[in-house]
């Protein structure tokens, strides 16, 4: 019961979310010249779905943003779907092994202290004012990369693809990225692999003309063999995102895709 109350009193405070930041005005700083800035809402999301703007030239920052540590003595249904018996220690292992996975790549993280959704027990998601707080002490940035927030998308991803449209909106460069596992509930469209799922993705994103603007991103299969042994890194909960013996991400089909998006900025 308490479980169902805490989702309700979350999902209000989605549905509050554009009355909370009608004002808001970023202080994040563009210079072409600084990296870009990739938001990975969890601790594992950079890997899942930007392996190629890590394992690229460019300098790019990786900050994780739900990445506080609850207080001991609680789970959530997805730690205990996933093994665990205490979040606490749950997401102190998750923060290992990001780090393991990220070094793959010759990357590390900046994690932030924000509770994810189902940490913050019914208590209010951080407003786009407490989140631009943290990011614009980190310095300018040349870009930014948030989460699209595709299909049946995670609070915490919506919030921070609310954050990236706010910023585009004033003018700084935002590139969404397709977010899995959520993105991939039906596997990628055709356009994105060239074969006909049965599906209508496009209708399941929400996303008409998705096509429109895409870059897709196909990884040789050297690269996609090594984001797989990265994802793999997330022991964790990479059985859970895999969909257990159904394989879901470890499917060549869906792990060696990767799509992004301009952002809408707001202009015309």
């Amino acid at each position: 019961m308490r479980a169902f109350a805490e989702d309700a009193a979350g999902r209000a405070w989605s549905r509050l979310r554009p009355v909370r930041n009608r004002a808001f005005r970023s202080r994040l700083r563009h210079d072409p010249r600084a990296p870009a800035l990739l938001l990975s809402p969890h601790l594992d999301d950079a890997v899942l779905d930007c392996w190629s703007v890590l394992t690229g030239r460019a300098a790019v920052r990786v900050v994780n943003v739900f990445a506080g540590v609850p207080a001991p003595g609680s789970v959530s249904y997805y730690e205990r779907l996933a093994g665990a018996r205490d979040s606490a220690d749950h997401m102190r292992r998750r923060h290992d092994e990001d780090a393991q996975a990220l070094a793959l790549a010759a990357r590390s993280a900046v994690s932030l202290g924000f509770l994810a959704r189902t940490h913050r027990r019914g208590r209010p998601e951080p407003s786009l004012k407490a989140l631009d707080a943290a990011l614009a002490g980190l310095g300018p940035v040349s870009a930014v990369y948030a989460p699209a927030a595709l299909g049946a998308a995670h609070p915490d991803h919506e919030l921070v693809r609310s954050y990236g449209v706010a910023v585009a909106r004033q003018g700084v460069p935002v590139r969404l990225y397709a977010d899995v596992p959520y993105s991939v509930a039906y596997g990628w469209p055709a356009w994105v692999t060239g074969s006909e799922p049965g599906v209508d993705v496009d209708a399941y994103w929400g996303a008409a003309g998705a096509r429109d603007g895409a870059e897709v991103v196909r990884l040789a299969p050297h690269d996609a063999s090594a984001k797989l042994a990265a994802m793999r890194t997330y022991r964790s909960e990479f059985a859970v995102l895999d969909r257990g013996p159904l394989g879901q991400l470890s499917n060549p089909a869906v792990h060696g895709f990767e799509v992004f998006w301009p952002a809408p900025n707001g202009s015309g």
